[in-house]
């Protein structure tokens, strides 16, 4: 009972304080850890993104290049310009099948000098005369030789060529070729496998095509409906169901309207992972630590807190009584050198309690001597003088048998007061063997 009366009083107030400096600074190195690793992960996350809209500016400046180069290829073709001069509908879009098959595009358009859709050929199919019409009219109102036309889902960037009768210098304008490439499944996958990232591109506000799972894609446009980027240019946190993005955008077409854009969702939550990771590891570290620190501080703690505990039962049997309770002073530390000072201590006291006893039974000693002497010297005056008395020769017979009596009463009183000595001193003696 002792024993853990004193452990709560300071073995468990060291180990509680222990634990709780452990397990704040573990808390605080889990924070601090969580925090830095974060930060430097957005910014990673950040430069990756960045990167991602270099590498495809890259791509996208190769493509311009080649379809530019194309485009001016065909546009010199005679058997073009000779398609051209026929100003017939009909003839110039079959005539114009195996030159849209030979570049490879994904839309095709031919249209007079005055700027009217002659030939029309998609990879889809399903792209508009009167869309085309109504993009290159616009296009060429603004001066554009590269644009972005959107019709029917189909988002495409179109390089525009004139065809010159002759040589460009003359001026001589037979038509305008229009090449485009679109931004479908398979760039967005390209892309975004290239970025390492989800991709989505936009005209105004309507996806066209993404990388994205149904559901997130859905919920991205109904965001962006409701709420749209405050900077669409900078990085911007957006969660999509539960996993969360780091998402940067880039215009396609800048200055035009509606705004043409491809934005770039980096995967938050994925990029964590091997944080969360870190945190389980570092947590299990933490716990290892505390249990390890308290198991050592234990050990430690034995050390001093067990002499101490034996000391402390030594003053509760000194406090009983008890002068010869064993202590056994270990070591050279301060508690050893405070157990042994306390058993001299109790040595010293007891030698004076001895003394003290001894002090006192002879003065209780001399007390009883100085009253047994008057005791007796009482009745000894009284037979001394009764025995003077007794000596001298004019008395008669009563008087002398007084006397007498008087000597033997006195006698009488000296052996009381002898036996009732004995009586007291055989008292004592069985007390003592007692």
């Amino acid at each position: 009972m002792l024993s853990s009366v004193f452990r709560s009083r300071l073995r468990t107030k060291f180990l509680l304080s222990l634990l709780f400096i452990i397990t704040a600074l573990i808390t605080a190195t889990l924070f601090i850890v969580r925090n830095r690793v974060k930060l430097r992960l957005r910014d990673q996350i950040y430069e990756e993104l960045r990167n991602s809209v270099v590498t495809f500016r890259n791509f996208q400046r190769e493509r311009e290049v080649t379809l530019t180069r194309s485009a001016a290829l065909l546009a010199n073709l005679p058997h073009v310009k000779a398609l051209m001069t026929t100003r017939h509908e009909p003839t110039i879009q079959d005539g114009s099948t195996d030159f849209w098959r030979q570049i490879g595009s994904d839309l095709f358009v031919l249209a007079d000098r005055g700027g009217k859709v002659m030939a029309l050929h998609s990879a889809t199919g399903d792209f508009a005369r009167n869309t085309a019409q109504e993009f290159l009219t616009r296009s060429l109102r603004k001066g554009e030789s590269r644009d972005w036309w959107y019709g029917n889902g189909h988002l495409c960037e179109v390089f525009i060529q004139p065809i010159y009768f002759g040589s460009p210098a003359d001026n001589s304008l037979l038509g305008i070729l229009a090449v485009g490439y679109e931004a479908d499944e398979r760039v967005a996958a390209d892309v975004g496998r290239m970025a390492s990232s989800q991709v989505v591109f936009r005209y105004g506000k309507a996806i066209v095509v993404s990388t994205l799972p149904p559901a997130q894609q859905a919920e991205l446009a109904r965001r962006d409906e409701l709420l749209p980027p405050l900077n669409a240019l900078g990085p911007e946190d957006i969660q999509l169901g539960d996993e969360r993005f780091l998402s940067t955008s880039v215009e396609l077409a800048p200055g035009s309207e509606p705004a043409v854009s491809m934005r770039v969702l980096k995967s938050y939550d994925k990029a964590t992972l091997f944080l969360e990771s870190l945190n389980r590891l570092l947590l299990g570290v933490g716990l290892a630590a505390v249990l390890a620190g308290c198991a050592l501080f234990y050990l430690i703690s034995l050390t001093f807190t067990e002499p101490l505990e034996q000391l402390v039962a030594g003053v509760r049997a000194l406090e009983q009584g008890d002068f010869h309770y064993p202590l056994a002073p270990r070591g050279r530390d301060e508690v050893s050198e405070l157990t042994g000072a306390f058993d001299r201590m109790r040595q010293n006291l007891q030698r004076t309690q001895q003394e003290l006893l001894r002090s006192d039974r002879l003065a209780t000693i001399g007390r009883m001597a100085s009253m047994i002497s008057h005791d007796l010297r009482h009745p000894l005056t009284a037979i001394l003088a009764y025995s003077e008395f007794l000596s001298e020769g004019n008395l008669d017979e009563q008087q002398r048998k007084d006397l007498y009596q008087e000597v033997r009463l006195a006698v009488n009183r000296m052996n009381e007061l002898i036996a009732s000595l004995l009586e007291f001193s055989r008292g004592r003696e069985a007390l003592r063997l007692n």
